[in-house]
């Protein structure tokens, strides 16, 4: 319970304010909605945890939604919730503000105050330049999962492009498997002991500018972010007797692309950005296509075929597993009434041989139910084989040629049934 009651603090409550001061200035409400979701989730792990994590997990998530209309037709605002009860991992039960926003649509332009979210990226296989949100780690080691971040917007539609203002008030923590979590490093991440290289800590107000155009069958954003870094660097703690990372937010500025262009059954794209504040300078890109083949087999279903070269200008010195590796996906969707849909895909490092085999499947059940699979498999790396006798100082990147050691033993299968209210 006290993880809820952190996340929901540090969700920055003060944004209520502005929407009911929205509320107040508006019109009657002429239009409202209520939705909600609740899931159950099971996790079958293949083998026992690094350091004795159970096999199987249960999990419990609910989504409230609410939306108002007013008479007006150019206010509204909208509330989404989110809860997770987890059975063994306490980092993981938490709940987050996922939005409680108001927004004001003019002539051309729009504006938005509260809590939000939002996406920026067009690859499938890492979402590079997404910086705007917090990642929550805790819900999925894909990283796609975000929580939600104090804002004011600015958004203005012209003939020659769209241009986006944000203005970020307040900085998340990201969300780190707990001790008996899956997914975790070996020496336990202290998220919410976290520290900043801002004399302002968190409460730094970060900015960041989207122009968005489309030229023909070209669509793309240039992107330029300032604040404090939604990746953090780990550093060890220095204390034996309860060893700990922590995590060390530095300042940084960042300047992004995405693009995508159509070309009869192609899909052509890349993303990627440019950034300091981790000491030297550094790039790095995602490029690469999607091939639809539309009503294969003379039936309704689509397969789509995809490749993506991922790259850092870091190579080995990146913090990430994915700096000179290939991605290859295949996305199938019968466009039945179901919705049914399936992704498989492939992460493969061709130096190290490190490789990450991953599905996701979707099919409604009737109108209010729908069936989720998911699962991953880690290949190739090393095997960690903990010794209580390793230092601790080891313990951090004991192979640092081999970046999903912590996760060989995490390969998982997850069904999740989800009921829309």
């Amino acid at each position: 319970m006290q993880t809820i009651k952190r996340n929901l603090q540090n969700c920055c409550l003060p944004a209520f304010r502005y929407i009911f001061t929205g509320w107040l200035l508006s019109s009657l409400v002429v239009a409202q909605s209520f939705e909600a979701e609740l899931g159950v989730e099971g996790r079958y792990f293949f083998n026992e945890g690094l350091f004795g994590q159970e096999q199987e997990n249960l999990s419990v998530r609910v989504q409230p939604e609410y939306g108002h209309g007013f008479e007006s037709g150019d206010d509204s605002v909208e509330l989404i919730l989110f809860a997770r009860w987890d059975q063994h991992d306490d980092e993981r039960t938490h709940a987050d503000i996922r939005e409680a926003s108001w927004t004001h649509v003019g002539d051309g332009w729009e504006t938005k105050v509260g809590v939000s979210k939002v996406f920026w990226g067009v690859t499938e296989s890492q979402h590079l330049v997404d910086i705007v949100n917090q990642t929550d780690l805790v819900e999925s080691p894909d990283g796609e999962d975000k929580l939600g971040q104090p804002m004011a917007t600015f958004s203005m539609e012209n003939d020659w492009g769209t241009i986006d203002l944000l203005l970020l008030p307040f900085h998340r923590k990201r969300t780190f498997p707990g001790v008996e979590g899956r997914f975790r490093t070996p020496i336990v991440i202290d998220g919410e002991n976290a520290q900043y290289t801002s004399g302002a800590g968190d409460k730094r107000v970060d900015g960041a500018i989207r122009y968005s155009h489309y030229l023909g069958d070209l669509e793309f954003g240039l992107t330029h972010f300032s604040g404090n870094s939604r990746d953090p660097l780990l550093t060890f703690n220095g204390n034996p007797l309860d060893p700990k990372l922590i995590p060390i937010y530095t300042v940084i500025d960042q300047t992004g692309l995405d693009a995508q262009y159509i070309y009869e059954s192609w899909l052509l794209k890349i993303e990627g950005y440019s950034r300091s504040g981790y000491g030297d300078r550094y790039s790095t890109a995602v490029a690469g296509f999607e091939y639809t083949q539309v009503g294969i087999f003379d039936s309704s279903s689509d397969i789509g075929w995809v490749a993506e070269y991922l790259f850092d200008d870091r190579g080995e010195a990146a913090d990430t597993f994915l700096e000179q590796d290939l991605f290859l996906g295949i996305r199938w969707t019968l466009n039945d009434a179901a919705s049914s849909d399936a992704l498989f895909g492939l992460f493969w490092d061709p130096e190290s041989e490190e490789k990450i085999v991953s599905v996701e499947a979707n099919r409604r059940i009737g109108q209010d139910w729908k069936l989720s699979v998911e699962g991953r498999a880690f290949l190739g790396g090393e095997h960690y084989d903990f010794n209580p006798g390793t230092p601790l100082t080891s313990l951090v990147v004991p192979y640092p040629n081999s970046k999903t050691y912590f996760f060989q033993d995490d390969d998982f299968i997850q069904i999740e049934l989800t009921r829309y209210f």
